[in-house]
Protein backbone atom coordinates (compact mmCIF):
# COMPACT_ATOMS: atom_id res chain seq x y z
CA UNK A 1 0.00 0.00 0.00
CA UNK A 2 1.20 3.44 -0.97
CA UNK A 3 0.02 7.09 0.40
CA UNK A 4 1.19 9.86 -1.51
CA UNK A 5 -0.08 13.50 -1.24
CA UNK A 6 -1.38 14.97 -4.16
CA UNK A 7 1.41 16.76 -6.15
CA UNK A 8 -0.73 20.43 -5.83
CA UNK A 9 -2.46 22.23 -4.32
CA UNK A 10 -5.55 21.82 -5.12
CA UNK A 11 -8.11 24.58 -3.98
CA UNK A 12 -5.73 26.55 -6.17
CA UNK A 13 -6.14 24.39 -8.97
CA UNK A 14 -7.15 26.07 -12.77
CA UNK A 15 -9.94 24.33 -14.97
CA UNK A 16 -7.06 22.35 -16.65
CA UNK A 17 -6.06 21.15 -13.74
CA UNK A 18 -9.16 19.89 -12.50
CA UNK A 19 -9.11 18.37 -16.40
CA UNK A 20 -5.95 16.99 -16.19
CA UNK A 21 -6.38 14.81 -13.09
CA UNK A 22 -9.66 13.83 -14.46
CA UNK A 23 -8.12 12.28 -17.30
CA UNK A 24 -5.61 10.71 -15.33
CA UNK A 25 -8.54 9.15 -13.35
CA UNK A 26 -10.43 8.19 -16.60
CA UNK A 27 -7.27 5.75 -17.46
CA UNK A 28 -7.26 4.62 -14.08
CA UNK A 29 -10.64 3.51 -14.60
CA UNK A 30 -10.48 2.40 -18.03
CA UNK A 31 -7.72 0.04 -16.30
CA UNK A 32 -10.20 -1.71 -14.22
CA UNK A 33 -8.58 0.29 -10.84
CA UNK A 34 -11.55 1.39 -8.67
CA UNK A 35 -11.78 5.34 -7.38
CA UNK A 36 -13.02 5.85 -4.24
CA UNK A 37 -13.58 9.21 -2.45
CA UNK A 38 -13.89 9.27 1.52
CA UNK A 39 -14.10 5.33 1.38
CA UNK A 40 -17.64 5.65 -1.43
CA UNK A 41 -16.90 4.51 -5.06
CA UNK A 42 -16.65 7.77 -6.61
CA UNK A 43 -15.82 8.50 -10.48
CA UNK A 44 -12.91 10.64 -12.25
CA UNK A 45 -15.39 13.86 -12.19
CA UNK A 46 -16.46 13.63 -8.51
CA UNK A 47 -13.10 13.44 -7.53
CA UNK A 48 -11.39 15.85 -9.48
CA UNK A 49 -14.16 18.52 -8.47
CA UNK A 50 -13.55 17.55 -5.14
CA UNK A 51 -9.98 18.21 -4.88
CA UNK A 52 -10.75 21.97 -6.57
CA UNK A 53 -12.93 23.21 -4.03
CA UNK A 54 -10.96 21.42 -0.96
CA UNK A 55 -10.51 24.11 1.25
CA UNK A 56 -8.29 24.13 4.64
CA UNK A 57 -6.35 20.47 3.43
CA UNK A 58 -5.97 18.58 0.74
CA UNK A 59 -6.26 14.77 -0.64
CA UNK A 60 -4.36 12.18 0.22
CA UNK A 61 -4.36 9.25 -2.30
CA UNK A 62 -3.86 5.91 -0.98
CA UNK A 63 -2.93 2.89 -3.67
CA UNK A 64 -3.96 -0.23 -2.51
CA UNK A 65 -2.49 -2.95 -4.38
CA UNK A 66 -3.63 -6.82 -4.73
CA UNK A 67 -1.38 -9.70 -3.49
CA UNK A 68 0.07 -9.99 -7.29
CA UNK A 69 1.47 -6.52 -6.86
CA UNK A 70 -1.47 -4.91 -8.98
CA UNK A 71 -2.83 -1.75 -8.41
CA UNK A 72 -6.41 -2.55 -7.25
CA UNK A 73 -7.92 0.80 -5.98
CA UNK A 74 -6.97 4.30 -5.35
CA UNK A 75 -8.86 6.05 -2.27
CA UNK A 76 -9.18 10.02 -1.57
CA UNK A 77 -9.06 11.16 1.54
CA UNK A 78 -9.17 14.34 3.11
CA UNK A 79 -6.72 15.68 5.08
CA UNK A 80 -7.19 18.93 7.44
CA UNK A 81 -4.70 21.23 7.60
CA UNK A 82 -3.06 21.84 10.73
CA UNK A 83 -2.70 25.48 11.71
Amino acid sequence: MYHGLCSCIWNDMEDKDRKMIKKELDLYRKKGVGLYLEGRASSPGNIARACAVAEHGTYMRDYCQDDKGNLKRINFTFIEDKE
